[in-house]
């Protein structure tokens, strides 16, 4: 089994948030969305990961 790096795990959740739980449309997606989600989901709250997450859903 492989541990995934950090970089690995922020991308794989992007990608799971944009296929599965928000719309991105230009200007539709924003932080507390995000936020809202990977507390919910992931029981993440540290906000470096929900800047990252954010930074790598709007690229």
């Amino acid at each position: 089994m492989n541990v995934l790096n950090y970089k690995d795990q922020i991308q794989l959740i992007a990608h799971w948030l944009k296929t599965s739980k928000v719309e991105v449309i230009e200007g539709s997606v924003n932080k507390e969305i995000i936020r809202y989600n990977l507390r919910m989901e992931f029981d993440i709250q540290d906000e470096e990961v929900v800047d990252d997450v954010y930074d790598s859903v709007i690229k």
